[in-house]
């Protein structure tokens, strides 16, 4: 049986020289200011409802497709195009060619709210990223890039 871990410190220290804990304390920031945003602009989405919405935007898709590219299960993902198609943001229709298929595309109503969102994640980023000079964002961009093209070939 391994033995508690007693000091915090100890704990943190370790925990903080870790890669994923500093991408999760970035994400969680970035997270949290693009919510206050959405919050303020009255925009009520469950955050993994967001890429969707995103993603819809540019092409209507099935429901595995929309899985495949969030990397979420099938019945997750089910649960949020419920919850949008609730909301009249989306629109779920068989597919024309495989009835098997569900078909899921933005409302109009959908679409305003992605050119909404659009909008607000660009000023969240430009506030969130306003603490880096412009030479280094674009240094961090093609980094963090490189690292999401590298570990994507896993």
């Amino acid at each position: 049986m391994e033995k508690p871990i007693t000091d915090f410190n100890a704990f943190k220290d370790g925990i903080s020289d870790s890669f994923f804990f500093q991408i999760h304390r970035m994400k969680r920031t970035i997270f949290r200011h693009t919510n206050a945003l959405m919050n303020e602009a009255g925009i009520n989405l469950q955050l993994e409802q967001l890429p969707l919405i995103m993603i819809l935007q540019r092409k209507n898709l099935s429901q595995r497709e929309l899985s495949d590219m969030t990397m979420r299960d099938k019945s997750s993902i089910l649960r949020s195009i419920n919850a949008l198609e609730k909301k009249a943001l989306v629109e779920v229709q068989k597919d024309k060619d495989d009835k098997r298929k569900n078909i899921v595309s933005l409302t109009e109503e959908g679409i305003s709210l992605a050119k909404s969102i659009r909008l607000l994640m660009k000023k969240a980023e430009d506030e969130v990223l306003s603490v880096f000079s412009a030479k280094e964002r674009i240094e961090a961009l093609e980094t963090i890039r490189g690292y999401a093209d590298k570990l994507d070939t896993l």
